[in-house]
């Protein structure tokens, strides 16, 4: 009686435990769809009433009168840009259009958001489920991902990072699914991801250079 009484807590444990992590990943969700909408809505009506802050001339001006916010914005959106799932390219693009001679700042920085969006979701990999975190698109792939996480773990991680055409966050969280030591996670991602992101950087630049 007593074994069975056991199991049952357990089972009621386990299950508390998932629902208030449906719970609040389903807030979190709405949270961030409210977050997205309010900046599109402040965006748009900054747009209405002062059009010519859209322009070159716009930018460049506000960009000259608020360069240390900017910067310091830039440096904090990097750093956090795992928890709006924001992707690092489109971060790693903007910081080429802002500080295009700033190789170095922007390869330290970026990196530095990269591990942690890294870490962030692989924790997430041991807590949450697929459904909770995935499209069905993305969990369609999921099987194969994990079959050849479980035989080659560190080389799939690193090549996966490093090829830009493929969700990132995706391996991550395979990663802490299957319960891949951290210290060979963190370290094929960050092989992979400095080639990538300096690829781009030295690339942007030429192309930068090239455009203007």
């Amino acid at each position: 009686m007593s074994i069975s009484i056991s199991i049952e807590h357990d089972n009621l444990t386990i299950f508390g435990v998932n629902s208030f992590k449906n719970i609040a990943l389903k807030k979190y969700k709405t949270a961030l769809k409210y977050v997205w909408v309010s900046l599109l809505v402040t965006i748009l009506i900054i747009y209405l009433l002062q059009p010519t802050a859209f322009s070159i001339e716009g930018f460049t001006s506000f960009f000259r009168d608020n360069e240390t916010a900017i910067l310091i914005g830039y440096v904090l959106l990097v750093l956090i840009r795992s928890i709006f799932f924001i992707p690092a390219t489109v971060l790693l693009i903007l910081g080429m259009a802002l500080y295009p001679e700033a190789f170095w700042f922007l390869l330290m920085v970026n990196m530095i958001g990269i591990l942690i969006g890294a870490t962030v979701i692989y924790i997430a990999g041991k807590l949450f489920t697929e459904d909770d975190f995935f499209s069905a698109k993305h969990q369609a792939k999921l099987p194969v991902v994990k079959k050849k996480i479980n035989e080659y773990g560190f080389w799939i991680v690193l090549l996966w990072s490093f090829f830009p055409l493929v969700p990132t966050d995706l391996v991550c969280y395979i990663s802490g699914a299957t319960h891949m030591k951290y210290f060979k996670f963190i370290s094929a991602v960050f092989i992979g991801e400095v080639i990538l992101v300096s690829t781009y950087l030295y690339t942007g630049k030429s192309l930068f250079e090239w455009l203007f």
